[in-house]
């Protein structure tokens, strides 16, 4: 076994306290070994456990009231339940000694505490219904005499403890939703009016309460609406028409409040004399506005005068100038006509064949081809071909690729523009170049892509 640390610190006290006193260290080593051995006694004998200590307290309990000592027997019950919630004698007792003093709802607790651990106890049964009874009947006297006295807020939890026990009773709800109507609280006193009538329609008391709240209801409301137009009086800065509004809803709820006919009828008298000066503005600004706008045609009259005077003097110029323009735009319009002596579909006349058309009547000027795979430029000087364009490509690839072209429209156009010269090759050279479509097609790929390299 372990030696025990606390041992040791009695000991060092004892050292301490014997060392002042002069004792020699012989007695108190002896000294010692006995309070270690009585330590070590005390603590081997067994602990009473917590249902021993709660019944041993419970016997001092029943020695205390049989000499009439009923405060010590309930501090020894209350230390006994604390030590043992569920002994149940402890329990019963103690609810006997405060029904004697007549704390009749803690009785009524610990009764209901002893039921759950013991529900066969018919007797507790019936002696918790008689208590019930008898809180429940003193419980409503006790807020009814408050309420008399007009001290609801005492009167209030006892009828709530009181409608936990009977929550059904119409009498504790009326006098609930009195209490309530007394403070202010209409809405909680309109719910436990409404609950009484559910209970019990007949009650003529019901009535009387009802009619009250409404009455309190509507004097609260009315109030609402009458400080509300007072604030909208005072505040003219949000104009008449708010104050007007508020003053009438006051008429609504309280048609005969001659303080409010009064205010409205000021208030209309005000809102008739701003619609008059607002008409005499309104009236002034129309006036100001005609008259700007008669200036403003008398002034644009002048100016048209004098542009008819200067149209009239130059009429003959107009018309002379007219007729140039037309004649101009006739004139273009035949050239831009002759320029395409030559265009057609590559799918009725190859492209092979216009080339050696225009070459064989020794033209100049630039086919244009136009299809959905490509689109470029073939340039002839005297039958000759000395540029071509397609898309990126240049010179020779570009004339190639345009050859294996087998859709699209062409266009000859007359004009030649100046461009670099990139093929110096006769066509009859340049058609003994060409290879098979598919080396082509390879090499035009090549090529487009060398183009694209060196513009990036």
């Amino acid at each position: 076994m372990a030696f025990p640390v606390h041992y040791l610190e009695h000991y060092l006290r004892v050292a301490v306290a014997v060392k002042k006193m002069g004792i020699r260290v012989a007695t108190l080593s002896a000294v010692a070994c006995l309070l270690l051995i009585s330590c070590a006694y005390a603590e081997a004998q067994p602990q009473p456990s917590s249902r021993v200590q709660a019944e041993a307290l419970f016997v001092e309990a029943q020695k205390a009231l049989a000499r009439g000592d009923s405060e010590t027997a309930e501090s020894s019950l209350k230390e006994a339940l604390i030590k043992e919630p569920g002994f149940t004698s402890a329990i019963w007792q103690l609810a006997q000694i405060y029904e004697t003093r007549g704390k009749l709802d803690y009785a009524s607790e610990l009764l209901l505490r002893g039921l759950k651990q013991d529900p066969q106890a018919t007797w507790a049964k019936e002696k918790l219904a008689q208590m019930e009874g008898a809180l429940s009947r003193r419980l409503l006297a006790e807020a009814q005499a408050s309420m008399n006295a007009g001290d609801y807020d005492l009167a209030i939890p006892k009828l709530s403890t009181y409608l936990g026990l009977k929550p059904d009773d119409e009498t504790a709800l009326i006098c609930m939703s009195k209490c309530h109507l007394a403070k202010g609280n209409l809405e909680t006193a309109r719910e436990y009016i409404k609950k009484a009538r559910m209970n019990d329609p007949a009650n003529e008391g019901i009535a009387s309460v009802e009619a009250e709240i409404n009455n309190r209801a509507r004097s609260a409301l009315l109030e609402r609406l009458v400080n509300a137009a007072q604030a909208a009086l005072a505040d003219s800065a949000s104009g008449w028409e708010k104050a007007r509004l508020a003053l009438r809803a006051v008429l609504k709820e309280d048609p005969g409040s001659s303080w409010a006919k009064e205010q409205l009828s000021e208030v209309n008298r005000r809102l008739d004399q701003e619609t008059v000066r607002e008409e005499r503005a309104a009236k002034q600004h129309t006036d100001m506005v005609v008259e700007q706008g008669r200036k403003a045609l008398d002034t644009s009259k002048g100016i048209l005068a004098a542009a008819g005077t200067f149209v009239r003097g130059r009429l003959t110029l107009f018309i002379l100038a007219a007729v140039l323009c037309a004649l101009i735009f006739d004139i273009r319009r035949k050239t831009m006509r002759r320029s395409y002596p030559l265009e057609g579909t590559l799918s009725i006349i190859p492209i092979l064949d216009i080339v050696s058309l225009i070459n064989s009547n020794l033209r100049t000027g630039r086919l244009i081809i136009v299809s959905t795979d490509a689109k470029g430029d073939i340039y002839f000087e005297k039958g000759e071909i000395i540029h071509a364009r397609c898309e990126q490509l240049r010179g020779k690839s570009a004339f190639h690729r345009l050859m294996d072209l087998r859709s699209g429209r062409y266009f000859f156009h007359n004009h030649l523009p100046n461009v670099r010269h990139t093929i110096m090759e006769p066509l009859s050279l340049l058609l003994l170049s060409m290879k098979p479509f598919e080396e082509r097609e390879a090499e035009l790929e090549r090529a487009a892509d060398r183009e694209t390299i060196t513009s990036t």
